[in-house]
């Protein structure tokens, strides 16, 4: 039972003996989809636009196979095969591949009985929500949302392999457990094909250029959220981010430490600013004392530009980084800015070195790190950044159970537990050495000129320090931050029930509903304080809390067989954060900083939108509608309207027309519009109508 490898060899095994001593039933359905955009845009990671073009067009045959295995229990067997491309799609989801919804073998599984259970063993799917448009207490298939929801959920979701045991009890009703495999959901930007070769751009060099920055993972897709985008993104994803901040900061260290004369007034590789241009007669900082800065150990980001000649008194804040001023005694400051930053190297920080001037709004990575001393820049020299992964394997196993029966009064109800992994995967962030070993940051504050700032730095467990290290000594290498993607154990609790009442006015009303608590779900927080100083794993964390979420529903016939459906969702955070932290320092005119700390939207979160505070209480508010026309009742519309809290909106029309008995014509509109950092709204340019047809034999 702990091993599924070998159980899925035993299963195979059995259906293959079982197989070659009877008549199978072989069925099948061949699908053909084509799908174009409705807007011209630009989708999220990308820089280009599109034109109303085709993004999909899709071909997809189903085999299905039933048949008895001719034992003394009466058992049969199921399989259902599958092949898939996607001509349009971009690399990675043009084909086939295993625990997607592209899967080649999307089900293999046998029913048989043991005693007074009724067993269904093999790779299956086990659905016990009816909630529209959403997974609530469908807890053990994972599924994949490349797509978004615009997929039928019996497509979208994931088969795995499990042991399904349920019994029918003499009070009525049954008793079901489920062991299975567990898997992850899947997003487009975000699975287990991500490269884990480290990333990391060339050694910096005045005027140098970077041809190793790694293209966004799945770029150009319609349905990368901002989110992912943010950890695989090309310009906005933090995976790349850190090669090219590693690049500016090898800039810092090359310019300020190596590059200028002993008047400081001219480039001299034979020279550098420590203690060469510190005049020594007073203690405050002015324009011409920029020995100082040789450390890069006393002043933020924020600050550096603040101490141009003629801008103000010594110390003031006056400039900006962006705007990098002729420096007293410095020389020209745009003639730096070419020495160590070429587009190829600032591109993913969002031009953060360009000549404009910070607006109210941060999109820039400098601009969230206005706290961070030259210094700390020192540890990001040469830096890089890698993925890995830390998944479940084949020995371990999600437990699941439902009791399920019905009230005297006709009230079905359903009792749900289970302790299994979370299906949304989480990314954890720490600082690795060139071994692969954890490195440990620490801080330190000085104060020159009235002004304080926080330096980090990187060592392992005997000390060794990593990155430039201007400040004297040897560098033990380049620090790595590693995105480790795992999923994390929860424990569930839920339920469901549906009650039907007849009317008078609206004749049958089924009223419904779904509940889950969940304990110690990892969402991410994000600080930005910590990110203010440059420590990149602090500001960034998932942290552990518990939740409660529920669904309430009516469901009605209208008019001529139109089922209407109405639902209310929430999303509950038991332990939501949302706090100014104060950051406490030793001295100084700016002695103290603060910083928000909250629980930031996972599918929005964004260097573009403040990372996209998440809500306390999450609602959303569904519409469905189902009809059949024609003479005979042959032909189906269904529409779907989903509304989310802050104004994101989704709606899905989607008609079946049945040409005879084998062929089908089906057509499809989705339309995202709304607040743009919302789950739909971002979508806006993703809107899309879609033309298939299915042919079954």
């Amino acid at each position: 039972m702990r091993n599924i490898k070998l159980y899925s060899t035993v299963l195979s095994t059995i259906f293959v003996a079982g197989l070659a001593n009877s008549e199978p039933q072989v069925t099948g359905k061949i699908t053909h989809e084509a799908a174009s955009y409705t807007r011209s845009g630009a989708n999220i990671g990308t820089t280009t636009s599109h034109d109303k073009d085709t993004f999909k067009s899709e071909t997809s045959a189903r085999v299905y196979i039933d048949g008895d295995l001719e034992d003394e229990r009466g058992s049969t067997y199921h399989v259902e095969l599958q092949g898939y491309h996607n001509g349009e799609a971009v690399s990675g989801l043009d084909g086939s591949e295993s625990y997607t919804q592209r899967d080649p073998l999307r089900e293999l599984y046998v029913d048989t009985t043991v005693n007074d259970w009724n067993l269904r063993l093999g790779k299956q799917q086990v659905v016990w929500g009816t909630a529209d448009g959403m997974k609530l207490l469908d807890i053990i298939n994972p599924t994949d949302y490349t797509e978004m929801v615009q997929n039928q959920m019996e497509d979208s979701r994931i088969p795995v392999w499990m042991i399904n045991a349920e019994k029918s009890l003499d009070d009525g009703g049954s008793f079901q457990f489920v062991a299975s495999n567990p898997r992850e959901n899947i997003f487009t930007g975000l699975d287990r094909n991500i490269s884990t070769a480290r990333r990391a751009n060339a050694s910096w060099s005045a005027g140098g250029t970077d041809t190793t920055r790694s293209a966004g993972y799945m770029e150009g897709s319609p349905f990368v959220l901002k989110g992912v985008n943010s950890i695989t993104g090309k310009t906005d994803g933090f995976l790349n981010i850190v090669p090219d901040l590693a690049s500016v900061a090898g800039g810092f260290y090359g310019t300020f430490g190596t590059k200028k004369d002993s008047n400081c007034t001219a480039y001299n590789d034979t020279k550098n600013l420590v203690g060469a241009c510190r005049d020594g007669n007073d203690n405050a900082f002015d324009a011409t004392d920029m020995g100082r800065l040789s450390t890069f150990t006393h002043f933020s980001v924020g600050t550096f530009a603040q101490m141009a000649e003629g801008t103000g008194a010594a110390g003031t804040v006056t400039g900006n980084f962006y705007q990098f001023p002729t420096l007293q005694g410095i020389g020209d400051g745009s003639a730096i800015l070419d020495a160590f930053t070429s587009p190829a190297y600032d591109t993913n920080l969002n031009n953060a070195t360009s000549a404009s001037t910070w607006g109210s709004t941060k999109d820039s990575t400098f601009e969230y790190m206005a706290n961070a001393s030259f210094a700390t820049f020192d540890a990001f020299v040469d830096a890089g950044s890698q993925y890995k992964y830390d998944m479940p394997d084949d020995t371990d196993l999600d437990y699941a159970m439902r009791y399920n029966n019905t009230t005297e009064d006709g009230t079905n109800y359903s009792l749900v537990a289970s302790y299994n992994y979370d299906k949304n995967p989480i990314i954890d962030l720490d600082w690795r050495g060139t071994s692969g070993e954890l490195l440990t940051t620490s801080s330190s504050q000085a104060t020159y000129g009235g002004l304080t700032a926080v330096t980090l730095t990187l060592a392992d467990s005997s000390g060794n320090r990593y990155g430039g290290y201007v400040g004297g000594g040897t560098s033990a290498g380049a620090a790595t931050l590693r995105f480790t993607q795992r999923l994390q154990r929860t424990k569930n609790l839920g339920g469901a029930f549906s009650h039907n009442i007849d009317t008078e006015a609206l004749g049958p009303v089924v009223i419904r509903g779904e509940a889950l608590y969940q304990k110690d779900v990892k969402t991410p927080v994000m600080d930005l304080g910590a990110l203010s100083v440059g420590d990149l794993p602090a500001a960034l964390q998932m942290v552990e809390g518990d939740r409660f979420k529920y669904v309430l529903g009516v469901d009605i016939t209208a008019l001529t067989n139109m089922m209407v459906s109405l639902q209310f969702i929430q999303d509950r955070d038991l332990d939501y954060i949302d706090e100014t932290k104060t950051y406490v320092l030793s001295s100084g005119s700016n002695s103290n900083f603060s910083g928000k700390r909250f629980r930031t939207d996972y599918s929005t979160m964004s260097l573009k939108n403040g990372f996209n505070k998440a809500e306390k209480n999450k609602e959303f508010v569904s519409v469905y509608l189902s009809k059949p026309f024609g003479e005979s009742g042959q032909h189906r519309w269904n529409n779907i309207t989903m509304l989310e809290e802050n104004g994101g909106r989704w709606n899905r029309l989607d008609v079946e027309y049945t040409i005879d008995d084998n062929t089908i014509a089906t057509a499809e509109f989705n339309k995202y519009w709304g607040d743009a950092n919302t789950q739909f709204g971002q979508l806006k340019n993703s809107s899309n109508v879609q033309l298939g047809v299915k042919y079954s034999f």
